[in-house]
C-alpha cells in the first residue's frame, strides 16, 4: 500500500473510527468518575468535567462494603462521613468477637481478586503447557479427536453448568474458598490455553527435542530449558487470557464465595454501586470502581502486548 494513496487514507480513517469507538466508553467512564454529583446526574451531560473531584475514589477505597447507605444523590451523606471511623472501629470489633456480620474494605477485596487471579495464571500455565506439549510431541491414539474434545467446552456457556459445578465443589469441599474459584477459572481457561500452547509448540521443530533426548535429557528439562523459551509468546498469551478471565469474573465469585472476608473485587464494587438499595444506583462510585478495576488489566496487557500479539499471530501462521 503506497503512502498517501486512496487506500492509505481509507485504512487510517477506518482504524481511527474503530479506536474512537473502543476508547470512548473508557473515556466516558473516567470523566464520570471525576465529576461532581450535580454535574454527573443531569439531563445535559458534558464531555469533560467542569469541576474535578476525586471523592468517589476516596470513598470507595475507605468504605466497608457491608455498611453503605445512600442519599438522594446516590452518594454518601455527611452523617456517614462523620460516622465512618466509628463504623471501621465497630467492624474491627465484629471481626474479633464474631457478634456481628464481618465487613470488608475494598482494598481487601482487591487483594482477594489478586490472589485468585495469580493462582489462576499459575495453574493455567502449568496445565496448558503440559497438555499442549503432550498433544504436540507425544504419540497418542486419536490425538486429534482428543484435542477437539478438549477445546469443545469453549462453546458451552458456563452458566448452564452451575448446578453440576456446585455439586462437584461441594463434594470436594471447595465451596467458599480461593482454591475452588481458582479451580473453576482454570477449567474455564483450559480450552484456550491448550489451543494456544499446542500451536506454540507446533511451530518449534521436533528435531530440537529429538537431539535433547539423544543426549539423555529428561522431558521436564526439555520443556523447561528448550521448549518454553521458544514458546514465550504463546505462554504470555495464556497469562493474559487467564488474568482477563479471572479478574473480570462476577457470576462464579457471586455464587461460590459466601464469606465476607473473601469477597471478590467485582462483588464489592457491585455492593458499593447499589449502596444497599435495589432501586438506587450510585453512579459516581460505580464509575470510579470500574476505573479501579480497569487498571490492573490495562497495565498487565500493556506490559505483555507485544508478546500477546505475537502469540495470537503465531497461532495462525506455522512454518
Amino acid at each position: 500500500m503506497k503512502k498517501y494513496s486512496g487506500d492509505w487514507y481509507w485504512y487510517y480513517a477506518i482504524n481511527s473510527v474503530l479506536v474512537i469507538l473502543i476508547l470512548f466508553p473508557i473515556y466516558w467512564t473516567f470523566i464520570s468518575s471525576v465529576k461532581k454529583p450535580d454535574e454527573l446526574i443531569t439531563s445535559e451531560p458534558t464531555f469533560y468535567p467542569h469541576t474535578w473531584t476525586w471523592q468517589y475514589y476516596d470513598r470507595i477505597w475507605n468504605y466497608d462494603t457491608d455498611s453503605i447507605r445512600t442519599n438522594t444523590w446516590g452518594e454518601t451523606s455527611e452523617d456517614e462521613e462523620n460516622n465512618k471511623n466509628k463504623e471501621k472501629e465497630s467492624s474491627k470489633i465484629h471481626k474479633t468477637t464474631g457478634s456481628v456480620t464481618q465487613t470488608i474494605g475494598i482494598d481487601d477485596a482487591f487483594t482477594n481478586s489478586a490472589i485468585v487471579s495469580v493462582g489462576t495464571i499459575i495453574f493455567s500455565i502449568i496445565v496448558s503447557t503440559f497438555a499442549g506439549y503432550g498433544l504436540t510431541f507425544f504419540r497418542i491414539p486419536f490425538k486429534e479427536v482428543l484435542f477437539i474434545l478438549l477445546i469443545t467446552p469453549i462453546l458451552v456457556p458456563a452458566i448452564s453448568l452451575i448446578i453440576p459445578i456446585y455439586k462437584l465443589l461441594k463434594g470436594l469441599g471447595l465451596t467458599d474458598s480461593y482454591l475452588g474459584l481458582i479451580f473453576l477459572h482454570t477449567t474455564a481457561m483450559l480450552p484456550i490455553g491448550i489451543f494456544m500452547m499446542r500451536n506454540a509448540f507446533s511451530s518449534i521443530p521436533n528435531s530440537l527435542r529429538e537431539v535433547a533426548l539423544l543426549e539423555g535429557t529428561s522431558e521436564l528439562r526439555i520443556i523447561g530449558n528448550v521448549m518454553l523459551p521458544l514458546a514465550i509468546p504463546g505462554l504470555l498469551t495464556v497469562m493474559v487470557f487467564a488474568m482477563y478471565t479471572s479478574w473480570n469474573d462476577y457470576v462464579l465469585a457471586f455464587l461460590f464465595i459466601n464469606s465476607p472476608e473473601k469477597t471478590m473485587l467485582n462483588i464489592a464494587l457491585a455492593k458499593i454501586a447499589l449502596g444497599g438499595s435495589q432501586f438506587e444506583m450510585k453512579w459516581g462510585s460505580l464509575t470510579a470502581g470500574s476505573m479501579i478495576s480497569f487498571i490492573p488489566i490495562i497495565i498487565f496487557y500493556t506490559l505483555l502486548q507485544r508478546y500477546f500479539v505475537r502469540g495470537i499471530t503465531g497461532s495462525a501462521v506455522k512454518e
